[in-house]
């Protein structure tokens, strides 16, 4: 009697051990393969961006080739970069497996052969009107041309100045930034790893002169690396004649009055402690600018 009580309490036992092994078998599966499904998003938008960065630097290598000078210095100095920027391509396409680290790298390389650009299209064009200035010249047509120059400058001048005071009367100001990391249930956190949303909540001003009717407002956060945070490459929009990557949007109905608005980032990364940049932008002007801090 004694004996087969000890058995059934012994397969008892057994039973009891193999459902908790088989309990924490399902367990580590899930975190498993969460984990693998983690990976794998994450290589997935650093792809992107990879892409995003071959495809600027063709578009780049397509605009030094053509860009012509007769000017020896600039030349060498064209060749050297055209060579750069091919080298910097052929690299990023070598790269099997990409990492935080080595995008930001090769963003920084980009932007470099960007402000050179900019530095070598100055020059040329500078050496292509003077040259064009000496071949035209004489003391008579350039003391007329002197004339008419500065007539025209003033003019242009005026009417600049007059365009840019009503554009600038136009802009639709955001005030009252509030931003900030929430949890699930929309309250404030301040540990990095708890952020669920980034939120952003302020007021569109009254404004009797701006357009009214719908358009967009975009939100650009700016984490502790520099680094901007975004859903994809992809989501573009336009300030100062570039297209610039932004972290969320919304769309408004802006009736010249006073417009209480909120805008979410989610979060489905690892933030990182530190100072958080909050840009707002509309109408293609930057219009608000705010700060948070994360531990």
């Amino acid at each position: 009697m004694e004996t087969n009580e000890k058995s059934a309490k012994t397969i008892k036992s057994l039973r009891v051990v193999m459902v908790i092994l088989l309990l924490i078998i399902a367990g580590l599966t899930i975190v498993y393969f969460q984990q693998k499904q983690q990976s794998k998003d994450t290589q997935e938008m650093l792809q992107a961006q990879k892409d995003s960065i071959s495809n600027n630097l063709l578009r780049l290598m397509n605009d030094y080739s053509e860009l012509e000078t007769t000017n020896d210095t600039l030349n060498q100095k064209l060749l050297k970069e055209q060579e750069h920027a091919k080298k910097l391509y052929a690299e990023l396409q070598s790269v099997k497996q990409i990492s935080y680290a080595k995008i930001k790298e090769y963003q920084k390389e980009l932007g470099t052969l960007r402000s050179i650009m900019k530095d070598m299209l100055h020059d040329i064009d500078s050496l292509n009107a003077m040259n064009k200035e000496l071949i035209a010249e004489n003391v008579k047509v350039k003391e007329e041309a002197a004339t008419a120059k500065q007539t025209v400058k003033e003019l242009e001048q005026k009417t600049e100045e007059l365009n840019t005071q009503v554009a600038k009367g136009s802009i639709v100001k955001a005030r009252d930034i509030v931003a900030m990391g929430v949890n699930q249930k929309g309250n404030e956190v301040t540990r990095a790893r708890r952020v669920n949303k980034i939120r952003a909540c302020f007021t569109l001003s009254e404004n009797s002169i701006a357009k009214p009717g719908t358009r967009n407002v975009y939100m650009r956060i700016v984490g502790p690396d520099d680094f901007v945070l975004t859903k994809s490459e992809a989501d573009l929009f336009d300030f100062e004649g570039e297209k610039i990557v932004f972290s969320a949007s919304r769309e408004v109905d802006y009736q010249n009055s006073d417009l209480d608005v909120c805008i979410f980032f989610d979060n489905n990364g690892e933030l990182l402690p530190g100072v958080y940049k909050v840009t707002l932008y509309m109408d293609g002007y930057m219009v608000g600018y705010a700060e948070f801090s994360l531990k």
